[in-house]
C-alpha cells in the first residue's frame, strides 16, 4: 500500500477504535441507565424505533456511498471544479431525500399498533416519540453532505474526534438527567440536540478545512453525468436496502411474533455484538477512502495484493472478537451485567455469533465492490437477498421464534452475498478466477468455529467462587487460544508478515 494511504489508513484506523471503544463504553452505561432506571418497556421501544428509522434511512446511505465514490477520483487529481460541481448536486438530493424521508417516517405513525405487538405499559404516546426520532433521523440531512469531503480526503479521523466528544456530552447529560428527572422523553431531546451540533460543526468544519471544496462555481454536472449519479444511487439504494433488511428488520419480526419487552432481552446480546462488529466496521470505513484513492491509481495485481491483505487482517479480527463474544456474553450478561433473568439460549448466542463472522467477513468485498464503482452489476442480488430473508423470517419466526428469525438471515446471506459478491469483484476488478478466495473463506470459517469451541470448553471448565475472577480468567482465555491458533496456522504466510509490521507501525505511532 502507497506510504501515504498506509499512514493515512493507520491515522484513521486508531482513531476509530478509539471513538468506537469510547461509543462502546457509552452505550453500555446508557443501556444499563435504560434498564436500570427505565425498564424493559422504553429499552425495547428505543430499539424498535431505532431500527425502523434505519429501514427509512436506507436512500441516504445509497446516496452517501455513491457520493465517496464519485468523490475518490477528483480528490486524488486536486479537481476543485469537479468536487464543486459534484456538491452541488448532491446538495439538492440530500435535501430532497431528507424531505421523503420526514413524510415518510410521519406515514407510518397511523401503522405503529401493527408494529408493536404489545403497546409498552409506558405513559408518553408512542406516536410522539416516534415523532422525535424522525425529526432527529430526518434534520440531519440538510447540512451533513458537506462531512463527506473529509472522508473522501482520508481524514476521517476528524469525524471520529468530533463524534467523541459529542457522545460524551450527550451521553453524560442524559444519564444526569434520567437520574434526576427519571423521564424518557429528555433523551429524545438530548439526542436530537447532539444530533444538530455534532452535524452542523462537522459542516462548519469540512468548510474550513477544504474551502476549495466550496467555492461557489457556475460548473454543472452534465445530463448524462446526472443520469449516471442517479443510476448509481438507485443501485446502491437496493444494496442498502438489502443491508439494513438483514440487520434491522429482526427486531421488527421479533417484536410482531414475540413483543417488545423480549426484544429487549435479546437486544442486550445484540447490542454487545452490533457494538463489536460497527468498531470492526469502524476501521473497515477508515480503510475506503485508501482503496478508493488505490483503485483510482493502481493495477488490478496491485488492488488484488492490498485485498488479501486486508481480508487476512479481517478473519483475524473476527476470529479473535467472535472467540470473545461466544466465550464471555453470557457470563458477561448473567453474571456481572444484569443477572440471571436475562440469560438467553447458547443455541441463540451460537446462530447470533456466526452472523457476526457472515457480516464482518463481506467487509473487504464490500469496499473493493465500492471503490470500483461496482454499482449496477449484480444490483439484483440484494433484491433477492432482501426478498429472502423477509420471507424466511415471516415463516421461520412463526415456527421457532427468535432463534428461526436469526437462523433466517443465515440462510440468506449463505445463498446470496457470501458468494456471489466476492465472484463480482474477481471478475471484474481482479480479473482472476474466485476459487481460491471461497477456499480461504471456508478455511477461515472452520478456524473461527475451532476456536470458539475450543475456548468454551477450557472456559467451561474454570470454576471458581467469585464471578468477577472467573469472568477474568475466561477473558484470557478467549483473547489466548484464537490468537495462538492464528499464529500456529498463519504465521509464516506473506499477510501474517504484513500485519505484523502494520502493528508495529501502528504501535509506534
Amino acid at each position: 500500500m502507497h506510504e501515504s494511504r498506509t499512514s493515512n489508513v493507520i491515522k484513521n484506523s486508531g482513531a476509530s477504535l478509539i471513538y468506537k471503544f469510547v461509543h462502546i463504553l457509552l452505550t453500555f452505561a446508557l443501556r444499563t441507565a435504560f434498564v436500570k432506571l427505565l425498564g424493559n418497556e422504553y429499552t425495547g421501544i428505543s430499539s424498535l424505533f431505532t431500527d425502523v428509522l434505519q429501514v427509512l434511512s436506507l436512500m441516504e446511505l445509497g446516496l452517501d456511498t455513491s457520493m465517496v465514490y464519485a468523490l475518490y477520483g477528483p480528490v486524488a487529481r486536486n479537481d476543485h471544479t469537479r468536487v464543486s460541481a459534484l456538491l452541488k448536486f448532491y446538495k439538492k438530493a440530500f435535501t430532497v431525500i431528507g424531505i421523503v424521508i420526514l413524510a415518510l417516517g410521519l406515514g407510518c405513525i397511523p401503522f405503529l399498533n401493527y408494529i408493536v405487538k404489545d403497546v409498552p405499559n409506558i405513559k408518553e404516546d408512542i406516536r410522539l416519540i416516534f415523532l422525535m426520532y424522525i425529526l432527529t433521523s430526518a434534520s440531519s440531512y440538510f447540512v451533513i453532505y458537506k462531512t463527506i469531503v473529509l472522508r473522501a480526503n482520508q481524514r476521517s479521523r476528524v469525524i471520529s474526534r468530533v463524534q467523541v466528544i459529542v457522545d460524551i456530552l450527550e451521553s453524560v447529560t442524559f444519564i444526569l438527567l434520567i437520574f434526576i428527572f427519571r423521564e424518557f422523553f429528555l433523551y429524545l431531546v438530548v439526542h436530537l440536540a447532539a444530533t444538530w451540533v455534532r452535524n452542523i460543526y462537522l459542516s462548519r468544519l469540512s468548510e474550513k478545512m477544504y474551502p476549495e471544496s466550496f467555492v461557489k462555481t457556475d460548473a454543472e454536472l452534465s445530463s448524462a453525468e446526472k443520469k449516471k449519479q442517479i443510476r448509481d444511487i438507485a443501485c446502491l439504494t437496493v444494496y442498502t436496502l438489502s443491508g439494513v433488511v438483514i440487520n434491522s428488520t429482526d427486531s421488527i419480526f421479533i417484536s410482531a411474533f414475540v413483543g417488545t419487552v423480549e426484544m429487549a432481552l435479546i437486544g442486550n446480546y445484540t447490542l454487545l455484538i452490533n457494538s463489536v462488529r460497527t468498531a470492526v466496521e469502524q476501521i473497515n470505513n477508515s480503510l475506503k477512502a485508501s482503496v478508493g484513492n488505490l483503485a483510482a491509481l493502481s493495477s488490478s495485481e496491485e488492488q488484488k495484493v492490498v485485498f488479501d491483505r486486508i481480508n487476512f487482517i479481517c478473519f483475524w479480527a473476527t476470529c479473535l472478537t467472535g472467540t470473545c463474544l461466544y466465550v464471555l456474553l453470557r457470563p458477561f450478561v448473567t453474571g456481572i451485567w444484569l443477572g440471571q433473568a436475562y440469560d438467553v439460549s447458547p443455541i441463540v448466542i451460537g446462530v447470533l455469533i456466526f452472523n457476526y463472522f457472515i457480516a464482518v467477513m463481506v467487509y473487504p468485498v464490500e469496499s473493493f465492490r465500492t471503490a470500483n464503482g461496482l454499482f449496477v452489476q449484480g444490483w439484483f442480488r440484494p433484491a433477492i437477498m432482501a426478498c429472502l430473508n423477509i420471507v424466511l423470517d415471516y415463516f421461520m419466526g412463526k415456527k421457532w421464534g427468535v432463534t428461526g428469525i436469526f437462523l433466517a438471515t443465515t440462510i440468506s446471506r449463505l445463498l446470496t452475498q457470501v458468494w456471489f459478491d466476492p465472484y463480482l469483484i474477481f471478475r471484474h476488478v481482479f480479473k482472476k478466477k474466485v476459487w481460491g478466495y471461497y477456499v480461504n473463506y471456508v478455511l477461515y470459517m472452520a478456524v473461527t468455529i475451532i476456536a470458539c469451541f475450543s475456548a468454551n470448553f477450557i472456559a467451561q471448565h474454570i470454576i471458581v467462587s467469585s464471578p468477577y475472577i472467573g469472568f477474568f480468567l475466561k477473558c484470557i482465555i478467549a483473547v489466548l487460544i484464537p490468537n495462538l491458533i492464528v499464529l500456529l496456522l498463519f504465521g509464516r504466510t506473506d499477510e501474517f508478515a504484513y500485519v505484523k509490521r502494520l502493528l508495529l507501525r501502528f504501535t509506534h505511532r
